[in-house]
């Protein structure tokens, strides 16, 4: 099952189970992707946010901030890795005009995407593939994209610099590859029960093998062959700290919560739908006290740059 999946020793991930977890990124995201899109958005992530801003409007720039840390623009081809059901590559390519391929796991959210797409009327600067993103070579050409990102999504990798490896090979030489990682801060200590439990909860509640940090990921970069350009925690700007969103849609969760068991109740809803939301308010309390705390980033931000030779 997902939970026994995550049983573990503390501080440790889920240890030698970590090469089966795209079979459960796919898992978990048949379960919740509904949830997600009805509770925050079709763009699954978080975001920086300046004080008088929308949610809506800070959600936008997050993603148009990582399209400029590319270069995309029209007449350039870039790759959404873990896309989801595509909200950040609609926003992009509106901003941008340029064209963006999204690859996810899970075959709801390229239904999804397809046809959110279509609605938004940028099927033309769009396309998804179903497939996993470390397998890429399989999915698409080498040297095939003028750029890359991934926008909280390359967290699931059972192993980041394969990951990175993957991206490399498809991308144009000289081409670059951006990609916003949930980390541990070098707050974050391993002797504190209280740190090792929030970030363990992190990790089980968003089907992550393990929560690592910017020195890993720049390590992976560099042993993929990729020039770290720089990096940098949005999650420390803002005039609003990323996790108020959470707090505040949370109090919402709470009544959806007591609906979902009353719809599963008379069997409206399929059993087990409430045992998924309960999941998902466990990684929101999660999330907000390892924000609070400050010894986790949904948001940091690498930059790397496949040399030209």
């Amino acid at each position: 099952s997902y939970n026994s999946f995550f049983d573990k020793a503390d501080g440790k991930g889920v240890g030698s189970r970590i090469l089966s977890t795209p079979e459960f990124v796919d898992k978990f995201y048949s379960l919740i992707t509904d949830f997600y899109e009805y509770g925050w958005g079709e763009s699954f992530h978080f975001a920086a946010r300046e004080i008088g801003e929308s949610f809506e409007a800070s959600i936008i720039r997050q993603e148009t901030a990582i399209a400029e840390t590319i270069g995309l623009k029209p007449g350039m081809k870039a790759i959404d890795i873990g896309c989801g059901v595509g909200g950040p590559m609609r926003n992009i390519v509106k901003a941008t005009g340029g064209h963006v391929t999204g690859i996810t796991i899970n075959e709801y959210q390229v239904a999804r995407c397809l046809k959110l797409n279509a609605e938004a009327g940028v099927s033309h600067l769009t396309d998804i593939k179903q497939g996993n993103f470390m397998d890429l070579a399989n999915v698409f050409p080498a040297n095939h994209f003028d750029g890359a990102y991934a926008i909280e999504a390359a967290c699931h990798a059972s192993n980041t610099q394969a990951l990175y490896e993957k991206v490399f090979t498809v991308l144009k030489p000289g081409a670059l590859f951006s990609s916003y990682e949930w980390l541990r801060t070098n707050k974050y200590d391993k002797n504190n029960k209280r740190h090792v439990d929030v970030v363990d909860g992190i990790a089980e509640g968003n089907a992550l093998p393990e929560v690592r940090t910017i020195e890993e990921c720049i390590a992976a970069a560099k042993g993929a062959g990729f020039e770290v350009q720089y990096t940098f925690d949005r999650a420390t700007t803002g005039g609003k700290p990323w996790q108020a969103a959470m707090k505040s849609a949370r109090r919402a969760a709470y009544i959806t919560h007591v609906l979902t068991g009353v719809l599963e109740f008379i069997r409206f809803a399929p059993k087990g739908t409430q045992a998924v939301h309960t999941m998902l308010l466990k990684a929101a309390v999660n999330l907000e006290a390892g924000g609070d705390l400050g010894i986790f980033s949904p948001m940091y931000l690498i930059v790397m740059k496949k040399p030209v030779a």
